[in-house]
């Protein structure tokens, strides 16, 4: 089994008063490419998914369509825990 561990994703930070938005979503488009390519069997994220516990729409969305991908990929597996930027109201899923 294959197991890819990530963590501190910061989805949704500003850098300068910048959003980055086209940048979060290139690097889950690439990390969606890199499970295929590796044939990863489980993907675990730990932490800091957002950096905010209200993160915005957009980002939200950036995330759950990447969820989304990887669930359409040779993963099987994805458990994602939540760190001290992600709210306890917001809910993250895991897949199994």
């Amino acid at each position: 089994m294959k197991i890819l561990h990530t963590s501190d994703r910061h989805l949704g930070r500003t850098l300068n008063g910048r959003r980055c938005y086209d940048e979060f979503s290139s690097f889950l488009d690439w990390h969606a490419a890199e499970i295929s390519r590796q044939m990863i069997d489980c993907l675990l994220i730990a932490g800091d998914v957002f950096d905010s516990t209200t993160p915005a729409n957009t980002v939200q969305g950036l995330y759950y369509s990447s969820l989304h991908r990887i669930s359409d990929s040779c993963c099987r597996h994805v458990t994602v825990t939540g760190g001290n930027h992600d709210s306890p109201s917001l809910q993250i899923p895991s897949t199994s």
